[in-house]
C-alpha cells in the first residue's frame, strides 16, 4: 500500500510539472494570440532547434530560438521531423490523486474501483498531453504558416535580428 501511494504521488509531480511556453494562449483565447506557437524542429545537419514559429516561406523556418533569444533561419530540406504545439494543454493531474482517492467512498470495492480510476484518470491526463499538438505526419508546411507569427512572411519594415522574446511580467 505504501509503495502505491509513493507512486501516485511520483505520478503526480511528475504529469503536474510539465510547463508550455507563456507566449502559446490558453485553449480559450487561441484566436486572439499576437504570437506564433512553440516548434521543435529536429534537423539533420544543426540537431534540435526549438522556440516560437516566426515566419515560414518556400524554403525556410524563422524561429525565435529560446535558449538564444534571437532568430534563427532553418532550411526546409534540413528538416528532418518537426512538432508543434499552438495551445497550452489542459492540467488534469490533479485528477489522478482526487479521483482515487474519492473511491475511499466506495467501501469493499474499494479494491476493484481504486485501480480502474487509477488507469482512467492517467489515461486522461496523459492524453490531454498531446492536444493542440500537430506533427510532420499530420500538417504540410502550407499549412503551417498558419501557426506562426508572421504567417504571410515578415513584412519589410521589421528586421529578423529585433526580433526578441516578450520580458516576464511580474
Amino acid at each position: 500500500m505504501r509503495i502505491r501511494i509513493i507512486i501516485i504521488g511520483c505520478l503526480s509531480l511528475f504529469i503536474c510539472s510539465c510547463t508550455s511556453p507563456r507566449y502559446l494562449p490558453s485553449s480559450e483565447t487561441i484566436d486572439v494570440n499576437a504570437y506564433g506557437s512553440y516548434i521543435r524542429i529536429s534537423t539533420n545537419k544543426t540537431g534540435n532547434i526549438s522556440g516560437e514559429l516566426i515566419s515560414i516561406d518556400s524554403t525556410t523556418i524563422v524561429v525565435l530560438k529560446q535558449s538564444l533569444n534571437k532568430c534563427v533561419s532553418v532550411l526546409l530540406k534540413d528538416v528532418h521531423r518537426f512538432s508543434l504545439r499552438y495551445a497550452k494543454p489542459k492540467q488534469y493531474g490533479w485528477t489522478i490523486p482526487v479521483y482515487t482517492l474519492s473511491t475511499i467512498i466506495h467501501g469493499s470495492m474499494l479494491v476493484f474501483t481504486a485501480p480502474i480510476n487509477l488507469m482512467v484518470t492517467i489515461v486522461v491526463t496523459m492524453s490531454s498531453e498531446d492536444a493542440f499538438q500537430y506533427n510532420e505526419k499530420n500538417m504540410s508546411y502550407e499549412k503551417l504558416k498558419m501557426f506562426a507569427r508572421f504567417p504571410q512572411g515578415i513584412p519589410l519594415n521589421i528586421d529578423v535580428a529585433s526580433i526578441k522574446e516578450e520580458p516576464k511580467q511580474p
